[in-house]
């Protein structure tokens, strides 16, 4: 039987020294701003925090932030960029999220890492124990890809072209098994030093299967927008951010 948290941690690993590279041109200022209105100016939990690209732009707007994820090697490129912010870190699996009793009022998981927990069953224990870590009329934060065709469900193979230049070429590789809601990704980089592979695995979930997973475990989806700007979402929409409070509370 697949370890799919050890899987995730070794390939997390892998990307921990080049994640910020990769992805610098991303900027965490909209997240952080629309996660700072819903905090309060409380504390925010984030799952699969990695290197803090958000959870430091959070802190700075006033919110303390408990970051969790299975990568040691991401906490550690955190706590190089972390500084004096209020960011703590905590090394474990969103399936088996488990805060010691602390609650809290903002619950965030971004950039699909959801998507990471590789099985509905696994993704079904995420949202049980995001319920109960919840304050009451707390809100849960999902951010994630709408999963559409044409794009990444296309075919079941796909080879794309990142970026060229005279000294580096980024392709990326991805295999798709639609039975399973798997796509398994190799980020590949050419360039002068050498090549470097950076795999991600992931299991997609529809909007509707995510509602009814979040109602199983007690959760109602209270807004939902395209992007961090409140977007409306529409059938063109390439992404999601949904909003869900414990249900029978206030939204």
């Amino acid at each position: 039987m697949t370890d799919f948290r050890v899987q995730q941690e070794q390939l997390w690993n892998q990307w921990a020294a080049h994640y910020n590279e990769e992805h610098q041109a991303r900027d965490p200022a909209p997240a952080a701003d629309f996660l700072a209105s819903l905090a309060d100016g409380g504390t925010a939990l984030e799952l699969a925090v990695g290197t803090g690209r958000i959870a430091l732009a959070l802190a700075d707007r006033g919110v303390k932030v408990t970051g969790l994820d299975t990568s040691p090697a991401m906490l550690e490129e955190l706590h190089r960029h972390r500084g004096g912010r209020p960011v703590e870190t905590q090394l474990g699996d969103m399936a088996e999220l488990d805060t010691g009793g602390q609650r809290f009022p903002l619950i965030y998981v971004a950039f699909s890492s959801f998507f990471f927990l590789m099985t509905q069953q696994r993704q079904a224990a995420c949202l049980a124990r995001v319920t109960r870590t919840l304050t009451p009329g707390g809100r849960f934060v999902i951010e994630a890809t709408v999963p559409r065709a044409p794009g990444l469900l296309a075919g079941r193979q796909q080879l794309a072209i990142r970026d060229l230049t005279d000294t580096h070429l980024a392709l990326s590789a991805h295999t798709h098994n639609p039975i399973d809601q798997t796509i398994h990704f190799q980020e590949i980089r050419f360039d002068q030093s050498g090549t470097r592979l950076l795999p991600v695995t992931l299991r997609y979930v529809h909007l509707s299967e995510l509602d009814l997973l979040a109602a199983a475990a007690g959760l109602t989806l209270t807004d939902q927008y395209a992007d961090w700007h409140h977007t409306p979402l529409d059938v063109t929409s390439t992404q999601h951010i949904s909003v869900y409070t414990p249900t029978g509370e206030p939204a």
